[in-house]
């Protein structure tokens, strides 16, 4: 049964927020304020199907699914995967959590490759509160200059101050444009910033500060709270006149989390930007979030048989063709009866079944059963000449009532 994917908005975001937090790996791009930042972009719908929360996004003539949110760990996955997810689609910025789990249950079935230039970067926020020891070394000297060469204040994030924000966030965007290969990403960053100002008050879940300087704003972290200890920073920004005003928001970004309870917090991907990346190893970081591209490449490697579906509320035909024996008929029995959930009426269309075993009979004798206790009825037509033989040998061809003409 394919997902019917739809539109979604504001309204959506506590619903879709108590899926994330059952995540045991929260990547930033999945952040609520980021897909709603990113929908009209991407043209990204949802749909919440078999307790997991889905996303498909769409790029010119391209499409591609997001990791599914949710408890993964109680997700049958083979199960999950043979319903709804059709062949060849290809899921982006896969945690390694879920791409270990999927390995081992789906096998063959996913093709996986390494996407570095889009890991999160975790810290540890006491960690950066006490910057303590050598590898924080770098961090530390920066603070102490900016505390030691500038008299300081620090405002909390409102809308007050939006305007006079987006004056900074414009003319540091023009300086990082200036410093960075990955431009279009940059941009992308400058349009998810406005987004959040634009919409704050909808997104209800974010917080952060400015630093100032003789009253003018030299830095400033927008962070955005995931649950009760884990939080997401999209956003930072720090004017680069002002020697260590970079790594003193930073440290105060760690201690404002702390005083709201978070321990740990994902701060965003480095797009393979060299420089970047530096800076955010320095930050060091309690572990990498490591995400992946994954595309699941099914059918054809694993079974002899397709199945395609068609429901009309509670009437459904199922297409079944190909060979269904004993390998494919073990993959195929969960598919077949899952399908048959809430069904009055069932068609199975054997147009192209070329070979049925006896798991391949069970599995029909099984659906027939699962529609009798619905108070269903089963109709089973275009059978070929090789099946119906089968069929009748057995006494199937009865119980199905399929008639004596053969469908040559």
């Amino acid at each position: 049964m394919m997902i019917e994917f739809k539109d979604f908005g504001f309204e959506d975001n506590e619903r879709y927020l108590e899926y994330l937090k059952r995540c045991i790996q929260i990547p930033s791009n999945a952040s609520p304020m980021m897909v709603l930042a990113a929908k009209k972009k991407y043209n990204v719908q949802r749909a919440y199907v078999d307790n997991l929360c889905w996303q498909k996004f769409s790029v010119g003539d391209s499409e591609f699914w997001a990791a599914p949110v949710g408890e993964w760990d109680e997700i049958n996955w083979q199960k999950i995967f043979a319903r709804h997810v059709p062949a060849g689609t290809v899921f982006n910025f896969v945690p390694e959590y879920l791409v270990k789990l999927w390995q081992r249950e789906l096998g063959a079935a996913i093709e996986v490759s390494e996407d570095r230039d889009f890991w999160d970067y975790i810290l540890y926020l006491d960690r950066m509160e006490n910057l303590e020891g050598k590898k924080l070394k770098s961090i530390r000297q920066g603070r102490n200059v900016f505390e030691k060469n500038y008299e300081y204040e620090v405002e909390e994030l409102s809308p007050k101050i939006f305007d006079e924000l987006r004056e900074f966030q414009a003319v540091a965007e023009k300086d990082l444009q200036s410093r960075v290969e990955n431009v279009e990403s940059a941009q992308d960053d400058n349009s998810d910033f406005l987004f959040a100002l634009n919409h704050w008050d909808e997104l209800k879940n974010l917080f952060g500060f400015v630093v100032r300087v003789d009253g003018k704003i030299v830095a400033y972290c927008l962070d955005e709270q995931i649950d009760e200890t884990h939080s997401i920073a999209p956003f930072a920004k720090a004017d680069y006149n002002f020697v260590g005003a970079n790594q003193f928001a930073y440290w105060y970004d760690a201690k404002i989390n702390l005083e709201r309870g978070i321990l740990t917090q994902n701060i965003m991907d480095d797009v393979g930007e060299e420089n970047l990346r530096f800076f955010k190893e320095h930050l060091c970081p309690l572990v990498m979030l490591k995400k992946f591209l994954v595309t699941y490449a099914p059918v054809e490697k694993i079974r002899d048989v397709k199945i395609s579906s068609v429901r009309n509320e509670n009437n459904l035909t199922l297409k079944i063709s190909g060979k269904l024996n004993t390998d494919s008929a073990n993959s195929a029995k969960d598919e077949i009866l899952s399908a048959l959930d809430g069904v009055n009426k069932l068609t199975l269309d054997l147009n192209g079944l070329e070979y049925i075993s006896s798991s391949g009979l069970r599995i029909l004798i099984a659906a027939l059963k699962k529609l009798r206790a619905q108070g269903g009825t089963m109709t089973v037509k275009n059978v070929g000449v090789q099946v119906r033989e089968v069929l009748e040998m057995t006494g199937f061809a009865e119980i199905f009532n399929l008639g004596w003409r053969p469908n040559i």
